[in-house]
């Protein structure tokens, strides 16, 4: 039987995927766990806020909330124009109305460290929305407000 010839772009792709994952084992073998991430911890939130495009830009968050109203956050964002994404990450603080979580102290260091505030239902669930939805958003950017896309998972 003959086999199929197989271009070296495919073989290059191959091998970048190999290396990927043998560095992404690697990685995940000696990382250490966020701060919040242990057995206080009450939410488990991930928020993705875009605006796509040559033009746009997004904001990549995670955060880990403990039942004390303490939790951390890492994650990043950026502006396609301003090249490429910002690592964003600390401690903050958070409150709930029972159908609001409301968290204080997340700085988004792409965007000059602005302080933003970020407001998600208290609810677990997955949640759709437009750019700004759950965060709000330097003065500069608010004309966007409603453009784009966010994604929210609210978890246990």
């Amino acid at each position: 039987m003959k086999m199929p010839r197989i271009s070296v772009r495919s073989r290059l792709a191959a091998a970048a995927a190999a290396v990927t994952l043998a560095g992404g084992g690697a990685a995940l073998a000696t990382a250490s766990p966020a701060m919040a991430y242990g057995p206080t911890q009450v939410y488990s939130i991930h928020l993705s806020d875009n605006i796509p495009g040559p033009n746009g830009g997004g904001i990549w968050l995670w955060f880990g909330l403990n039942s004390d109203g303490t939790g951390d956050y890492t994650g990043s964002d950026c502006g396609h124009h301003n090249g490429h994404a910002v690592p964003d990450k600390g401690n903050v603080t958070w409150t709930t109305d029972g159908s609001t979580v409301t968290i204080s102290g997340v700085a988004l260091n792409g965007l000059g460290g602005f302080p933003a505030t970020v407001t998600v239902p208290a609810a677990t669930g997955h949640y759709l929305g437009t750019f700004g939805t759950y965060i709000t958003l330097p003065p500069f950017l608010q004309g966007l407000a409603g453009a784009g896309f966010a994604e929210l998972q609210v978890a246990p």
